[in-house]
C-alpha cells in the first residue's frame, strides 16, 4: 500500500483532498478551547508531513506546534508571518517558514502541487540524441557524459538536436527539467519543450520554450491532468562548440525544496549539480553528514538512518553520470561542497571536533575526501572506495562490462584513459589524504575483504593513519564489493553509534 501524505491545516477548510493525501482540519478555536484534548488527538494521528498554518500567531498554537511539527513540515500562511513568528525559537529549531502566494488561486494550486508523498528524479541519456538536419562540423561522445559538437549552426537559430527517448511527465506533479550543456562564447542555445498526451502521443498540448538566459535556473512544467511525453529540441545559432549531457526530470516541490521538503541543489558555472539537506535535529553536536552512494534514481538516501541518530545531519547526494560522478568536479564544485558543510556547523555554533562525515560506496569517497580537507572528529565509512583510477581499470579484466560509469568518471577528470590518466586520477584522493593531520579523527571502516572494484583500499589507507595515531575501528566481511551489503550497513550504524556515545555521550536508545 502506498503511502499517504498527512497534511494537517490549522485555519480555514480548503477542501484539498486527493488519492494520495489526506487532510486533518482544525480550526482556531479548537487549538485554543481544546488543547490538551485537541494535542492528544492529534499526536494520536500523526506524524504529519505538512502542517498549514492560517490564523494569528498565540502561545497556545507554539505549544501545540511544538510537539507536532519536525523541520520542514510547518508553514505559516503570508498573511499570518509576523515578527512573532519570525523570532520564536521554534521557527529556527524546525525550519518553520512562510507560505507565499500572489493570488488565491496560486495559493491553492501551491497547496496541491506541493502535498505528495515520496520522490522521484531520472533522466534521459545523451546517447539518445540525434543531429535533426545537416551539419558541417565535427560531432563525437565523450563516453556516456557528453556529446561535443563543433562548428557552424548558422546564423539563425533553428533546431539541431532531439532525443529519441522522451522524458515522462507525470499527471499531477510540477515537473522540473534541468539539461546538461556547455557552449562556447560565439554560440547561443535554446531548449524547446513539448508536452504530448501518451493517449494522444502526437498530439501537442503545450510548448515550453527556454532561451539560453532564462536556463540559469531550471524549467518547471505546471501540474497538469494527465500522463504525459516530454520531448526535447535543442537550437542554436553561431559558431563554436556546444557540449550536451543528460536532461534531468524532477517531481518538484516549488520553492519548498528540492525532492523532499528543505531539500536544496547548488549548480556551477559548468551546471554541474549536487544535492544537500540539512536538518538542525535535537541541535546538539555533532553534525553527522552523510555522502550518498551510487544511486541511478535520483533524489536523497539515508534519510531515516541518519533521522534516528537524533541529532543535526546533513545529507549530500551527487545526480550526475548515471549514477552519480563521486563528488568530484571544478574547484568552484568541491569548494561549494566544503561550503555548505562549514556553513551548517557555523549556524549550529559548532567546531570541526563536532563534525562526522560519511558514505557507503561512492559516498565513502566523498567522506575522505571532503574529510582530508576539513579534518572532523570522525568518518564512517563502509565499502570504501578511494582508487577511482583504478576502479575504471579494473573494468578491462576483474570486472568486464561492469560499471562503466567507471570510466566516465575517469575521462570526466583526467579528459583521458591512458595509464597515466588513471594514476593522475587515484593521486587526487591521495594528494588530499596522505597530506591531511589524521592525529585527532576516529576512522570507522567496514570493508569487504575480496572487493572487486578497490581491493587495497583499506590496507593503503592503513599505514598513513597508524603513522598519524589515528584511531581506527574496522571490519572486514568476507565478499565481492555488491555481496552483504546488509552486514556492512549495519556495522556502519553500529559505529556510527558507539562514536556518538563514547564522544558525545548520546546512547543509542536516546537516539532511537
Amino acid at each position: 500500500m502506498v503511502k499517504k501524505f498527512k497534511v494537517l491545516q490549522i485555519g480555514s477548510t480548503d477542501n484539498l483532498q486527493t488519492d494520495e493525501t489526506i487532510w486533518r482540519y482544525v480550526s482556531e478555536e479548537e487549538v485554543l478551547e481544546e488543547q490538551e484534548e485537541m494535542q492528544f488527538q492529534l499526536e494520536k494521528e500523526g506524524p504529519y508531513d505538512f502542517i498549514y498554518v492560517k490564523v494569528p500567531y498565540s502561545n497556545k498554537l507554539m505549544k501545540l506546534l511544538e510537539v507536532l511539527s519536525e523541520p520542514y513540515t510547518t508553514y505559516v500562511d503570508q498573511r499570518y508571518w509576523d515578527k512573532a513568528f519570525r523570532t520564536h525559537d521554534l521557527t529556527r529549531k524546525y525550519c518553520m517558514l512562510c507560505f507565499e502566494y500572489q493570488n488565491e488561486d496560486e495559493r491553492l494550486e501551491k497547496l496541491k502541487a506541493v502535498t505528495f508523498p515520496g520522490q522521484y528524479g531520472d533522466k534521459v541519456q545523451l546517447i539518445h540524441c540525434k543531429l535533426t538536419r545537416y551539419f558541417d562540423g565535427t560531432v563525437h561522445y565523450e563516453g556516456n557524459e557528453a556529446l561535443m559538437i563543433s562548428g557552424d549552426f548558422g546564423d539563425n537559430m533553428a533546431p539541431f538536436l532531439s532525443w529519441k527517448q522522451h522524458l515522462g511527465y507525470d499527471k499531477d506533479k510540477v515537473i522540473q527539467v534541468w539539461p546538461e550543456y556547455t557552449v562556447s562564447d560565439e554560440v547561443e542555445i535554446m531548449f524547446v519543450y513539448r508536452l504530448a498526451p501518451t493517449n494522444e502521443s502526437h498530439t501537442v498540448k503545450e510548448t515550453f520554450v527556454r532561451k539560453q538566459d532564462e536556463l540559469i535556473t531550471p524549467l518547471e512544467i505546471p501540474r497538469q491532468p494527465h500522463d504525459a511525453h516530454i520531448l526535447i529540441s535543442m537550437y542554436a545559432k553561431g559558431k563554436g562548440t556546444i557540449r550536451v549531457g543528460a536532461v534531468h526530470k524532477r517531481w518538484s516541490r516549488l520553492d519548498l525544496g528540492q525532492f523532499i521538503l528543505g531539500g536544496k541543489r547548488y549548480a556551477d558555472s559548468n551546471r554541474d549539480e549536487f544535492i544537500y539537506y540539512f536538518n538542525p535535529g535535537d541541535m546538539q553536536p555533532p553534525l553527522n553528514v552523510y555522502f550518498s552512494g551510487y544511486r541511478s534514481a535520483e533524489g536523497f538516501e539515508g534519510f531515516y538512518m541518519m533521522k534516528k541518530l537524533n541529532a543535526p545531519f546533513m545529507l549530500i547526494g551527487d545526480p550526475r553520470l548515471e549514477g552519480g560522478a563521486f563528488y568530484l568536479g571544478s574547484e568552484e564544485y568541491e569548494q561549494a561542497i566544503k561550503q555548505v558543510i562549514e556553513e551548517k556547523l557555523e549556524a549550529l555554533g559548532f567546531q570541526r571536533n563536532e563534525l562526522i562525515l560519511s558514505g557507503l560506496s561512492m559516498g565513502s569517497f566523498g567522506a575522505l575526501y571532503y574529510g582530508a580537507q576539513l579534518n572532523p572528529a570522525a568518518i564512517v565509512v563502509g565499502k570504501p572506495l578511494i582508487n577511482l583510477g583504478t576502479i575504471a581499470e579494473n573494468m578491462a579484466l576483474v570486472r568486464p562490462e561492469d560499471f562503466g560509469t567507471s570510466l566516465d568518471v575517469l575521462y570526466k577528470n583526467e579528459k583521458g584513459l591512458t595509464s597515466a590518466s588513471i594514476q593522475q586520477l587515484n593521486d587526487k584522493f591521495w594528494q588530499q589524504f596522505s597530506q591531511a593531520d589524521w592525529s585527532h579523527t576516529t576512522f570507522a571502516i567496514s570493508y569487504m575483504a575480496h572487493d572487486d572494484y578497490d581491493k587495497h583500499a583499506f590496507e593503503m589507507m592503513l599505514p598513513i593513519l597508524s603513522r598519524q595515531q589515528a584511531r581506527v575501528m574496522q571490519r572486514g566481511v568476507p565478499g565481492r564489493h555488491n555481496d552483504d551489503t546488509p552486514t556492512i550497513t549495519s556495522w556502519f550504524v553500529n559505529f556510527y553509534h558507539m562514536i556518538l556515545e563514547s564522544q558525545y555521550g548520546r546512547g543509542r536508545k536516546d537516539a532511537e
